[in-house]
């Protein structure tokens, strides 16, 4: 991480205070490249592919805001080396339940990160696949509140993120969109069999 640009704990502090600054910073985590690359290299070794690294580093930053926002993050380490270690952790998860082979490293620095949130969060492509084509189905404005939502954005930052007058209006829109993705996937029983394989 670019030391110029931001310190740990401004990374921290800004994602924790929301709004603009959390958004920057997000941004910023996205642009760093050599962590990215780092990520694709361990992933590309390990039965996968540039396409599959790009996802963990996606999902790994996922992971870290919201980790970051609801204070398990112990600050023992650095982010970008939890980052990579959630990273790490996505992966491993993912390769174990398609039965690939078993990585053969030290994952002992791993130990320090919160590991129940990136297990919860993990699901296959071809469920992601599946998941996203229900979501598809909702209107422009609903994916983009829901997604909002996915990110951990408090109904503040969603009401500021999309224009609502209030944070009680960003809420009564989430849950209107919600239950209509609700009933899209009580109209897809198959596919919703297909999610619940984990």
């Amino acid at each position: 991480m670019k030391a110029d640009t931001y310190t740990d704990k401004e990374v921290i502090a800004a994602i924790k205070s929301g709004g603009p600054k959390r958004q920057e910073v997000i941004r910023f985590l996205y642009q760093d490249a050599s962590l990215k690359s780092k990520i694709i290299q361990f992933v590309t070794r390990n039965s996968g592919n540039y396409h599959d690294g790009e996802d963990m580093f996606h999902e790994g930053i996922i992971v870290l805001d919201r980790n970051i926002r609801q204070n398990k993050f112990k600050e023992e380490t650095s982010v970008q080396g939890y980052l990579y270690s959630i990273c790490r952790f996505l992966w491993m998860n993912q390769i174990r339940k398609q039965g690939k082979v078993t990585l053969k490293e030290d994952h002992s620095e791993m130990d320090s990160t919160d590991t129940t949130t990136p297990e919860q969060l993990l699901f296959t492509d071809e469920q992601k696949e599946i998941l996203q084509s229900l979501v598809g189905q909702l209107g422009e404005r609903c994916q983009k509140i829901l997604e909002l939502w996915k990110l951990s954005y408090s109904m503040e930052e969603i009401a500021q993120e999309l224009g609502f007058s209030s944070a009680a209006m960003a809420r009564k829109n989430k849950y209107r969109c919600h239950k209509s993705l609700l009933e899209i996937i009580k109209k897809h029983p198959k596919l919703v069999n297909t999610l619940k394989e984990r």
